[in-house]
């Protein structure tokens, strides 16, 4: 299969406005279809094992992995389970079943507010009539901090003052955490992830392979000094530092940038604890996992546009077709 130079394909991607009409289910597949590219690990018939994407934005999250069901034995199917999380791609003569989906409402942005609705709610059924006039001390603002919050409960809107405790409430936060993601709602299809929703087991399906966080996930890890690759326990002791408050940030002083950034974001334990929680309870990942973040790969950006263009460049093998909308259309 032979490509246009990195100059042609980025034409494409500027042209992409006019071009793609952009779903949220396609988007985390385009990102697998770009990192896996960048890596070398598609684009010619050689088998070679593929990376994970897991992709966090403001208000939704996606994950995108071809899993793998060895015929062991043992009650474990060995294919995928045909659905709307399946992804069937012929991307440079080779066939993939991968496996996708998109969760609304658990990006960041949506997380953040989801938590503060919660506390909310408990401080409205528990204060008095003035409930909203009172700061609400929330487990996941780094202590000594505060954060002014709009929530909506209801048709109404109210504006809080979210502060932080006294103390370190890193595991009160993960509760919370815990709490939005509905991890015990009915689930159709087993095994799960979380809110009700079906996905193959990673330690099973998907256990030595490479896993990359982006977007977010990259956006917070860097600036903290992390490093391009760490488990998911390194990842818990970071956060443990930044939830304690600015008596527990000394080892931060040596990275360029971090103090600032931290003392900008009262909610930064609050993003950090999300994260972990999404990961190591949401989809089930053990903290011995080693991920790896980026927001490069090669000099060339991460994201959906790449992913989009290339098969549309190889439309005899790219297992899908672009319907060029003119722009009385759009």
């Amino acid at each position: 299969m032979a490509y246009p130079s990195w100059k042609e394909e980025m034409k494409v991607c500027r042209h992409a406005s006019h071009v793609f009409r952009l779903s949220l289910t396609l988007s985390g597949v385009y990102a697998w279809i770009t990192t896996n590219y960048l890596l070398g690990k598609i684009g010619s018939p050689e088998d070679t094992s593929t990376a994970a994407i897991f992709d966090l934005g403001g208000g939704s999250t996606q994950i995108v992995f071809q899993p793998t069901f060895p015929s062991n034995g043992g009650g474990m199917p060995e294919h995928l389970s045909p659905g709307d999380h399946k992804y069937a791609l012929n991307f440079g003569g080779r066939n993939f079943d991968l496996y996708q989906h998109s969760h609304l409402g658990y990006g960041l942005m949506e997380a953040r507010r989801s938590i503060h609705k919660l506390l909310a709610e408990t401080q409205m059924k528990e204060g008095g009539e003035d409930w909203a006039k009172k700061p609400i001390v929330n487990p996941c603002i780094i202590p000594g901090m505060s954060r002014e919050v709009t929530v909506k409960i209801g048709e109404d809107e109210a504006k809080l003052n979210m502060t932080g405790p006294s103390e370190p409430s890193m595991p009160q936060c993960r509760f919370l955490a815990e709490t939005i993601l509905q991890k015990d709602k009915e689930c159709g299809l087993t095994p799960c992830s979380f809110n009700g929703v079906h996905q193959p087991s990673l330690a099973r399906t998907f256990a030595k392979e490479d896993v990359y966080i982006i977007s977010y996930f990259f956006d917070r890890a860097r600036p903290l000094g992390m490093p391009d690759s760490f488990t998911l326990r390194e990842m818990t002791e970071t956060a443990a530092k930044v939830c304690g408050g600015e008596g527990s940030w000394d080892v931060f002083r040596s990275i360029d940038g971090a103090i600032p950034e931290l003392l900008d974001r009262p909610e930064y334990c609050l993003d950090l604890s999300f994260m972990l929680v999404l990961l190591h309870t949401g989809y089930d990942m053990p903290l011995d996992r080693e991920v790896k973040i980026a927001k490069k790969i090669k000099g060339n950006e991460l994201g959906w546009c790449l992913g989009a263009s290339l098969p549309l460049l190889d439309q005899g093998n790219g297992g899908w077709q672009c319907r060029i909308t003119s722009k009385d259309e759009a």
